[in-house]
C-alpha cells in the first residue's frame, strides 16, 4: 500500500503550578521615620524573630492582622506564618516542545518520545498531570481518533486505565510512560492509554506522583499513532498540556 501524506505535529505546552513555593526576592521591611528618628522593623507584625534556649529554637511572627499568601506579578507576601518552602528551587520541564511524526502509512505505527523532568526542592511531594485539547485534527475537522487499544481478550483502554496495544492494525493516538513514579498499569509492557480531552470536558490525568522531598524525577513518554486505510490526507495537530503541583 502506498505512502499517505499525513503530517502530524503535536505541540506540547508546559504549565507550572506551585503551592508554597516561589523565587526569593529582596523586599524592604517596615519603616517609620520622623525628623530625628528612623525605626526599622524586620516584619510587619508586633514582634518576630528567632528565640533560642539550651533545648529549643523558636521562629515566630506575632500580631499579623491578616494571615495568608498575597501575590502580584513578580512578588509574593506570606504574612502571619512561617513558610519553609519559600525560596526553594523548584523546576518542571517537558522536552521536546514540538513532536513531528512526519508522513505516515497504514499499518506502520510511529512512536516519538518526550522527557518530563521535575525537581521539588524541600516541598513534600508532587503530582504531574496531562490533558489534550482535542483528538488529532485537521482544519477541515478530519480526526485521528484516540486509541481504545487492541480490545478483545486484553480489553479496551480508557484515559484512566491502560490496556495492551501491539496490533499494527489497531489505529488511533495514545501514549505510555516509563519512570519511577508512574501509574501501576504502565508497569506492564505494551500498555497504552488515550489522553483525556478538554473538549470532552475531561480532567487532566495523573501520570507521575511522589510524596518525597528533594527528588529529581524523570518520566519518558512514548507517543504512538497509527492510521486506518481510509484516513483523510492532511496535517493533523493537537496540543498536550502538562501541569505540576508541588507541595501536596
Amino acid at each position: 500500500m502506498g505512502k499517505r501524506k499525513i503530517i502530524i505535529v503535536v505541540i506540547v505546552i508546559t504549565v507550572i503550578t506551585v503551592i508554597m513555593g516561589c523565587a526569593r526576592r529582596e523586599a524592604g521591611a517596615q519603616e517609620m521615620r520622623s525628623q530625628n528618628f528612623v525605626i526599622e522593623g524586620g516584619n510587619f507584625n508586633m514582634t518576630s524573630g528567632n528565640k533560642t534556649s539550651q533545648n529549643f529554637k523558636l521562629s515566630d511572627v506575632v500580631g499579623q492582622v491578616a494571615a495568608g499568601i498575597f501575590a502580584s506579578k513578580g512578588y509574593i507576601i506570606q504574612s502571619g506564618f512561617m513558610n519553609s518552602y519559600a525560596g526553594q528551587a523548584i523546576a518542571f520541564s517537558v522536552f521536546q516542545s514540538v513532536i513531528d511524526f512526519g508522513d505516515l502509512k497504514v499499518g506502520n505505527p510511529v512512536e516519538k518520545t518526550l522527557t518530563i523532568t521535575i525537581a521539588n526542592g524541600n516541598a513534600t511531594g508532587y503530582t504531574v498531570r496531562v490533558v489534550e485539547n482535542q483528538p488529532l485534527s485537521t482544519l477541515a475537522e478530519a480526526e485521528i481518533p484516540d486509541t481504545i487499544c487492541d480490545g478483545g481478550k486484553t480489553g479496551i483502554c480508557t484515559y484512566n486505565q491502560g490496556a495492551v496495544w501491539t496490533n499494527n492494525k489497531t489505529y488511533g493516538f495514545g501514549y505510555r510512560i516509563q519512570g519511577r513514579t508512574i501509574p501501576q498499569d504502565f508497569q506492564k509492557e505494551g500498555v497504552y492509554r488515550p489522553f483525556p480531552a478538554s473538549r470532552r470536558n475531561e480532567q487532566p490525568i495523573l501520570i507521575m506522583q511522589s510524596q518525597a522531598k528533594k527528588v529529581v524525577d524523570q518520566g519518558t513518554m512514548n507517543l504512538k499513532v497509527n492510521v486506518k486505510p481510509d484516513q483523510a490526507v492532511g496535517q493533523y495537530r493537537n496540543v498536550l498540556s502538562f501541569s505540576a503541583l508541588v507541595g501536596i
